[in-house]
């Protein structure tokens, strides 16, 4: 890196300084209607001007010249700072925010002749002194552009080689591994002193057998020849004490150790995770001029408030939120925000405002994006859903029952792939795969997106996910015969509290927290199970309260587990319902435990929940009975998850042989799911058995494998299954779609 390129780096931090207190003056001032501190406004654009002259930016310090001259204008009574005034300045802010990021990024040139007109106006007509010619008002420099792409290209080499971490997070790392190697040299000194005891211990046993034989023989005790029994017992009889010492010794080294350890290993990865942690700004600092560009490519005009990017996330959790956010932006401008000359006829200001907000609450990262648009078109969106079949109408009059449809809904039709209210298409809307694919990449990174109506006007979408995809806390709840986990950041409180403390709200039971009402319902009834017995009146509920943006909700469950940071895997590598699920942790058993997908659950508003118990006297539902077959606990105990999640009873079998002897024993079922490869018999084997018996002939069979060639597919149809899945595409709404069929 040359001399010029640090000092653009060093420029690129102040001027972000600036730009951000004169941005937040002007908003506090519109907020108040008191005047803004122009003192400092003043003196922000003077040291802007001659910082851009020192790392040699003309069309940064020309617009940051003026910029000082209309406040020396504003501060001498010569111009108003009013909204026409304030929305000069923002699009100068602007300007120069995207000229250093096209000096340091390369990229399309940057027109800032019409910002310095409107700057020389506003200043009286003049720019308030001379300029040097290099600062002439020009769209870009003619050595910048043929350096940007150049720039831009060795800067990605640069990101990809090397991250910026701060010093503090490497000096702690440092001592973190300094205190943690003694402790694990001292874990092999533990080591040794446990091989001498083993020996102590073999040695004694040998003793011991020998003594036995003397006692057997009926040696005295105090034989002349010194051979006897008693000398022996006592040489033993040390030597074993010596041995319960050096035990106790070891015990409590082993306890010390692994306090230590705990402790060191657990700052390690604390450190660990510490050094991963960016501020926000870090990498969506250009989202300001992104969306800017588009606004222009649209002929609209936006200007961008971008807030909270102080806060700190995973580095690869902020690289990832980079499109879903400019999807949003995308069909923000597209759909959202009228034309300058719309925007007047409705009594707006010409241009609209894009806010874009980060925030950290509990473990989670929370972006919400806002514009003061139109806002959303629910006529429109209940219209395109009817014409897709998506929604049954109700009436010939789309526009007049829209509001019986809750916004909720009709917001979640904004997600289907393709669902787009646009008439026409263009190059950057029409197509309705944005918002699909914003959805998509964020339940990837295992958080949630929603669409609500801005206060005020205008449309706010809402982004959140965990700070770091290393690990989550869980909490983890009995459901049945089932685990499960919920993200502790999705958790209020966890509550036990006696049935008769429910009470009944509007069709729904509830209970009271505090000063807030919460309905009530069961976890298992809400993810398709049965739903439990209801318990007798003094009987405690184990009461797990939820929440989902500011909804909350109380699901009953069987007991409390334990609560643990852990690795989640993501719900698209497993084949999960993202809607429900965020993806699988392993348990101490090796099997998987579900994560759910609480914004996903829970039901919308107005919605009829299901009861958090049935009567005992009431009949359980028929369930339809599944067998499952595989030699793999991880996918048996997976495969189960989901059935048992979607209303089937299900039996598990590690192979072919112990399935066909269940059937033969005369256990009926209503389906089989079977893996291909297993020990003793495998399913090709099973599947020929099954049809070949007229008792079991009836049964359906689907054969889920990772064999994919048409020969085994062939095969496998050949013998008679009714469906071939194959693992590497497993995809479980194929699958419950194949059972659907089938049962």
């Amino acid at each position: 890196m040359d001399i010029r390129q640090r000092l653009l780096a060093a420029f690129d931090i102040e001027h972000k300084d600036h730009l951000s207190a004169i941005r937040s003056a002007l908003r506090e001032a519109e907020a108040t209607g008191e005047e803004p501190d122009l003192v400092d406004i003043h003196r922000r654009a003077h040291s802007l001007k001659g910082a851009a002259r020192a790392v040699d930016l003309p069309e940064v310090e020309a617009i940051s010249h003026r910029l000082e001259a209309a406040f020396i204008a504003v501060q001498k009574g010569e111009t108003a700072l009013d909204a026409a005034s304030a929305a000069v300045v923002r699009r100068a802010l602007d300007a120069i925010e995207d000229l250093v990021a096209w000096s340091l990024q390369g990229g399309e040139a940057v027109e800032t002749a019409g910002v310095l007109a409107d700057l020389d106006r506003l200043a009286g007509g003049g720019s308030g002194g001379t300029v040097s010619s290099s600062a002439a008002p020009a769209g870009h420099r003619g050595r910048g552009a043929a350096q940007g792409p150049a720039r831009e290209r060795t800067a990605d080499a640069d990101s990809a080689a090397l991250v910026r971490i701060a010093s503090q997070g490497l000096e702690r790392l440092s001592e973190t591994a300094s205190a943690l190697l003694p402790e694990v040299e001292a874990q092999a000194g533990l080591g040794e002193q446990l091989r001498q005891m083993r020996q102590e211990f073999r040695a004694l046993d040998r003793a011991w057998r020998h003594l036995r034989v003397q006692v057997g023989r009926g040696v005295p005790a105090d034989a002349a020849d010194g051979r006897g029994a008693l000398p022996a017992l006592m040489a033993f009889e040390r030597r074993f004490r010596a041995l319960g010492g050096a035990l106790d010794s070891a015990h409590r080294s082993h306890d010390r150790l692994l306090w230590s350890m705990r402790r060191w290993g657990g700052g390690f990865q604390q450190d660990m995770r510490r050094l991963r942690m960016l501020p926000a700004e870090n990498q969506l600092s250009g989202l300001g001029r992104m969306v800017r560009d588009i606004s222009r490519a649209e002929g609209k005009e936006v200007e961008v408030d971008v807030r909270g990017l102080e806060v700190e996330a995973d580095r690869a959790v902020l690289q990832r939120l980079k499109d879903p956010i400019l999807h949003i932006a995308r069909n923000s401008i597209s759909h959202g925000i009228e034309t300058p000359a719309e925007r007047l006829a409705l009594g707006k200001r010409p241009a609209a405002r894009v806010t874009i907000a980060a925030s950290v609450e509990g473990a989670r990262l929370r972006l919400r994006i806002e514009d003061d648009g139109r806002g959303l078109d629910r006529a429109a969106i209940r219209r395109r859903a009817e014409e897709r079949g998506l929604l049954d109408p109700t009436s010939s009059d789309g526009a007049g029952e829209a509001e019986e449809v809750p916004l909720e809904r009709l917001t979640e039709f904004l997600f289907h792939p393709g669902f787009s209210t646009a008439v026409h298409t263009t190059e950057l809307a029409g197509r309705g795969m944005g918002l699909a694919i914003a959805r998509r990449e964020v339940e990837r990174l295992q958080g949630n997106l929603t669409i609500a109506d801005r206060p005020g006007g205008g449309t706010a979408v809402t982004i959140e996910v965990p700070l770091s995809l290393l690990s989550q806390r869980l909490v983890f709840v009995a459901v049945q015969d089932q685990i499960l986990a919920i993200p502790s950041a999705d958790v209020v409180r966890l509550r036990t509290t006696p049935a008769e403390a429910l009470f009944s709200g509007v069709g729904t039971p509830m209970i009271r927290i505090g000063d807030e009402e919460i309905p009530v319902t069961s976890l298992a009834a809400l993810l398709g199970m049965e739903a439990p017995v209801v318990p007798a009146a003094e009987r405690a509920l184990a009461l797990v309260v939820v929440r989902a943006a500011d909804r909350r909700l109380a699901l009953a469950v069987d007991r409390f587990v334990a609560t643990r940071e852990t690795v989640v895997t993501a719900a698209d590598e497993t084949g999960l319902e993202s809607g429900r699920y965020l993806g699988t942790v392993l348990m101490d058993d090796g099997g998987p435990a579900l994560v759910l997908n609480i914004s996903g659950l829970m039901p919308l508003p107005g919605s009829i929940l299901p009861p958090p118990a049935r009567p005992a006297e009431e009949a359980p539902p028929v369930r339809a009975h599944i067998l499952v077959v595989d030699d793999s606990i991880t996918t048996r105990t997976l495969e189960k998850s989901i059935l048992e999640a979607h209303g089937y009873r299900v039996t598990l079998c590690v192979d072919g042989r112990e399935a066909l002897e269940r059937l033969s024993e005369g256990m009926e079922v209503g389906l089989i799911i079977s893996d291909v490869e297993m020990p003793r018999m495998d399913g090709f084997a099973l599947l020929q058995a099954v049809k070949a018996d007229r008792r079991l002939a009836e049964i359906p069979v689907i054969l889920v494998t990772s064999r994919a060639s048409d020969e085994d597919r062939e095969r496998g149809l050949r013998l008679g299954a009714d469906a071939y899945i194959v693992k590497t595409r497993f995809d479980q709404n194929e699958l419950l779609a194949g059972i659907r069929r089938l049962l």
